[in-house]
């Protein structure tokens, strides 16, 4: 079971890195360790969780926005977010995150990036959430 989650996982992540948009654009995956890096370091970074209500409400990134890309709402949540923004794109596993950062990468926005591993690797990084 856990080798098919990597599996399905990597070919996510794979989907990510060949997408783009008619600009040329596209997303790109970091490790957890990039992600928290780029976070600490600009303030200015969006960081997008796409997860449920039920998974965001259990802890998620401090000053995470939250758009649960499986909500019939998801593209209309997304649209207060600046197209030109550095945008962080999480989710459990980073399977959700990487078609939510593939979405937003197709309707426009310049710098989108998928945390690869999603929340299950932050935690096991020993990285802080809240709720």
């Amino acid at each position: 079971m856990r080798t098919l989650l990597h599996l399905v996982t990597i070919a996510a992540l794979a989907l990510v890195t060949l997408s783009t948009s008619a600009c040329g654009q596209t997303a790109k995956s970091v490790t957890v360790e990039e992600a928290k890096a780029m976070i600490d370091k600009n303030a200015k970074i969006v960081v997008l969780d796409v997860r449920t209500p039920g998974e965001w409400n259990g802890g998620h990134l401090k000053n995470a926005k939250h758009a649960d890309i499986q909500s019939s709402d998801f593209e209309q949540k997304i649209t207060a977010i600046d197209k030109n923004a550095t945008v962080v794109v999480y989710c459990a596993v980073g399977g959700r995150s990487s078609r939510a950062a593939s979405m937003m990468v197709q309707k426009g926005y310049k710098n989108v990036i998928n945390m690869a591993g999603g929340i299950n690797a932050w935690n096991a990084a020993g990285y802080p959430t809240t709720k």
